[in-house]
């Protein structure tokens, strides 16, 4: 597999009452998986090759990596819904490219009128229809901010384990799956997630899907990731596969 995490410009967005967990776990998992992009999926890891890539030595040191990035709309630090302050890197107007979306949930993902009145919305919906898209996520209630984005009609979709009715009645054209004891659901590139802490599953699952189920274990290993196996549904052209990562 040629694919490398280095070929995906991840796009992270945040605004007011965003869930810290939704952010942070995906920004983990592609951050440690693009970090170790070159190292060979068929290697063991030495601690001299973590060494090389993790600290301060070798080209491959910054402690930002310019394909994984956050935006918003909102320029003043962000107050996210467990009281965290967060700062975005760009604005929605001078954002770099991406290839990659991912919606958290939280508080602030009930202001969908809010998020429609800034633009958001036309962020999200913009990014997620552009012909190279490779992957939609959202983690929680994220689901509901790809929904009134108009990305979920005829998706099959999860959403947080306490919110299914609420996301039936709001987001009626949408498939939804209601499981409480999978983490994920992946429907093509569109990709949703239970609870906050599923945002690791599933950024996980994006990361086999792209460069490999090898380089997913070695992920797993690296941040220790390694129990319980996370639990996910995949729809190919209509037929369902249950997968864990």
């Amino acid at each position: 597999m040629s694919n490398k995490m280095t070929d995906l410009s991840i796009a992270l967005v945040m605004f007011d009452g965003a869930e810290e967990q939704d952010v942070v776990g995906c920004w983990e998992m592609f951050w440690w998986a693009t970090k170790f992009d070159d190292h060979p999926a068929d290697k063991d890891m030495t601690e001299e090759d973590f060494n090389y890539n993790f600290n301060s030595s070798g080209e491959n040191s910054s402690r930002g990596l310019p394909n994984i990035f956050t935006v918003s709309a909102c320029p003043s630090p962000m107050t996210m819904s467990s009281g965290m302050k967060f700062m975005a890197d760009y604005s929605l107007e001078n954002a770099p490219p991406a290839n990659v979306v991912m919606v958290p949930g939280g508080e602030g993902a009930r202001a969908t009128d809010k998020l429609r009145e800034n633009g958001t919305l036309d962020y999200i919906h913009k990014l997620g229809t552009q012909a190279d898209m490779k992957y939609v996520i959202a983690v929680c209630t994220g689901s509901f901010v790809l929904g009134h984005a108009g990305l979920l009609n005829g998706v099959h979709c999860t959403t947080y384990m306490n919110q299914y009715n609420r996301f039936a009645r709001e987001i009626p054209d949408a498939k939804l799956v209601r499981n409480t004891e999978i983490n994920f659901v992946q429907d093509g590139k569109i990709l949703t997630s239970n609870g906050p802490c599923s945002g690791q599953a599933t950024s996980l699952r994006l990361v086999e899907d792209y460069v490999g189920t090898r380089k997913k274990d070695k992920l797993r290993q690296l941040l220790s990731f390694v129990y319980p196996t996370a639990k996910g549904l995949i729809f190919e052209n209509g037929a369902l596969i249950e997968h864990d990562v």
